[in-house]
């Protein structure tokens, strides 16, 4: 399945389950590893002959992708070598075997319960969010230990973590240093150490490092992350052929084919006035110091220098009775904005939903034709609301308009992008319709491929979904003004806090409408990401957020508002509406191909790997 036959055609050649799960996401490890162990499940159903053979190499592509996204994970590794029919090169092979036999979870010691070998105290520290004692207990861990990989990569997926440069350098010395020496280690320590050097900015030494790769993890793999890596210099003109190029051996990275298309023809730089008059609505409680810091980054922005219809947008906050110097710090802001902000002051905590609503009903979003909405500890870029205008020029029915939410401390990590509904694969087939005992009624989610390792650009693309973050999301008035079932309002079921926002977007998909995500504005939000949802961890940031009684609560009442069959429902829509984007952006790019030159150079890993 090369790129001679075209980028859509091979796309379409496909499985339609691998098609399906990959529109989804085409990055993450574990979302990675479940599409490879799907395609290899499909191989092993084939008749034999050439479809077996085309099926069992594509597994071993997705397989060697997903090592690359965390090349110290054993597990993964062993299980990736107890297929036998793989078409794995040796010098893959090689890298994943070191891997399987380094990589072991401390052991209990004989004759005690619960978890042993530092990892019930490790876990504690985790919980507890505690970065210092981390790090020292793990440097320790590795010094008695080199060769034991579970804590290399418990140290590796902390750096993630550390906002601080020096913790961060200190915990990336205690994953990596010493693994170059070891042969089959080096693909990887290479991949490691380039992933390092693009996450501090260094764009030369991830290069350098990604030329080292060959094909280890892949044809696609070093050639695909150059382009990413010059992509995020800045570097468009030089980035694409890259892209092309992995694109050629590995037209199943939908996420990739996005970025590529949006890169090729300047989309990722588009900016754009939102229809106005417009209205930014934020709500706040207690949390003085992020509100100021809000605030500050809002009027930075091009809240007035945009030239949309009706003026600049005024900015309105709703002091959600706050106790502390929340009034002084609005006061101060006022003096300083003068009519461009507006306050509303109550004397008691109603929560988000119904601050959502207040907010909505006021006569000054009643006269505005667009409305936002931002949480009160965000840091916003200058172009933030022309980001997110160009979004709407491109879809204008767009249901509700979000972005890409970064960790404010360390930016590489992702809390929220566009927002995929998925049924988890153990969920029993013959459950009720809604199983009131259980705390998932009705076990959908959203896709968290993106909490699985650190942003390399694959979510740089705009696109349908169906649901973005309330962390900073547009609206047209008429979206919010419609009938309730229709995704008018948020439901005061959900207070005070927590999946309002979700549970809107599911009555706005039945209306037939859909959200859209800008994935060319990050906007960083002072609410930490969960350790457990990073790397290596066994947790995923969803599982982390529901460990909040409220957050656990409002889940389970989502859920029985929203039955079985109407979830069903959604997602088959969605997966038509991402098959048709992704065939939409695969045209644009097969119409594209011939114009670019892919024999990019160093960098690109040649290799030999198992592409289809």
């Amino acid at each position: 399945m090369r790129a001679q036959q075209g980028l859509g055609a091979a796309w379409a050649a496909l499985p339609a389950p691998l098609r399906r799960h990959l529109a989804l996401a085409s990055t993450g490890w574990r979302h990675l590893a479940q599409a490879g162990a799907l395609c290899l499940g499909l191989a092993r159903q084939a008749d034999g002959g050439p479809e077996r053979a085309r099926l069992t190499s594509l597994a071993a592509d997705l397989l060697l992708w997903a090592c690359g996204e965390n090349p110290l994970h054993g597990p993964l590794a062993a299980e990736i070598l107890s297929a036998p029919e793989l078409p794995l090169p040796d010098v893959s092979r090689a890298a994943l075997a070191a891997v399987a036999a380094g990589w072991r979870a401390p052991e209990a010691p004989e004759g005690s319960q619960g978890r042993g070998g530092g990892l019930a105290y490790f876990e504690r520290l985790a919980a507890r969010r505690d970065t210092a004692k981390l790090a020292g207990f793990l440097a320790g861990q590795v010094e008695k230990a080199p060769a034991a990989l579970f804590w290399r990569e418990k140290a590796l997926a902390l750096s993630l973590y550390a906002g601080e440069p020096e913790a961060k350098a200190a915990l990336e010395a205690t994953a990596l240093d010493g693994l170059d020496g070891v042969p089959a280690l080096a693909p990887a320590a290479a991949a490691l150490r380039a992933q390092a050097a693009f996450l501090r900015g260094d764009t030369a030494a991830c290069l350098d490092r990604l030329a080292t790769l060959g094909g280890a993890y892949g044809p696609a793999f070093a050639p695909a992350r150059a382009g990413l890596a010059l992509l995020a210099a800045g570097e468009d003109a030089a980035a694409v052929p890259h892209l092309f190029r992995a694109l050629g051996t590995a037209p199943w990275q939908a996420n990739l084919a996005q970025v590529a298309a949006d890169a090729a023809t300047g989309l990722r730089h588009e900016r754009a006035p939102v229809p106005g008059p417009a209205l930014v609505m934020l709500y706040t409680w207690n949390k003085a110091d992020d509100l100021d810091a809000t605030l500050a980054s809002l009027f930075a922005s091009d809240l007035s220098t945009i030239g949309m219809a009706g003026g600049g947008a005024r900015v309105l906050v709703l002091d959600n009775g706050s106790t502390d110097r929340t009034p002084q710090v609005l006061s101060a802001w006022a003096e300083r904005a003068g009519e461009n902000l507006l306050r509303l002051t109550l004397p008691v905590n109603i929560g988000a939903p119904a601050a959502r609503n207040w907010l909505a009903a006021t006569p000054e979003a009643k006269a505005a034709e667009t409305l936002v909405y931002l949480d009160d500890d965000v840091d916003l870029p200058p172009d933030w609301l022309s980001r997110l205008g160009a979004a709407l020029k491109q879809h204008p029915d767009a249901g509700v308009v979000g972005c890409k939410v970064a960790d404010h401390h360390a930016p590489h990590l992702l809390q929220n992008v566009a927002g995929h509904l998925v049924i988890p694969q153990d969920a029993p087939k013959d459950r009720p319709d809604l199983d009131y005992q259980s705390l998932t009624p009705n076990p959908f989610r959203l896709c968290d491929a993106h909490l699985q390792g650190p942003d390399w650009g694959l979510f740089d693309f705009a696109g349908p979904c169906a649901s973005v973050t309330g962390c900073c999301h547009l609206f047209r008035r008429a979206a919010l003004a419609a009938p309730a079932a229709a995704g008018g309002g948020f439901s005061l079921a959900l207070g005070p806090s927590q999946y309002d926002d979700f549970e809107r977007d599911l009555r706005m998909l039945d209306s037939g409408a859909n959200a859209v995500y800008q994935g060319h504005l990050r906007v960083r939000h002072r609410k930490r990401s969960g350790l457990s949802s990073q790397g290596g961890g066994q947790g995923s940031g969803q599982d982390a957020d529901a460990a909040s009684a409220n957050a656990q609560g409002n889940r389970y009442k989502m859920q029985t508002m929203h039955p079985r069959q109407e979830i069903a429902r959604h997602v088959e829509a969605q997966a038509e509406r991402l098959e048709a984007h992704q065939r939409d952006r695969l045209r644009l790019l097969d119409g594209l191909a011939h114009g670019i030159e892919t024999d990019t150079g160093a960098g690109t890993g040649a290799g030999t790997g198992a592409g289809t």
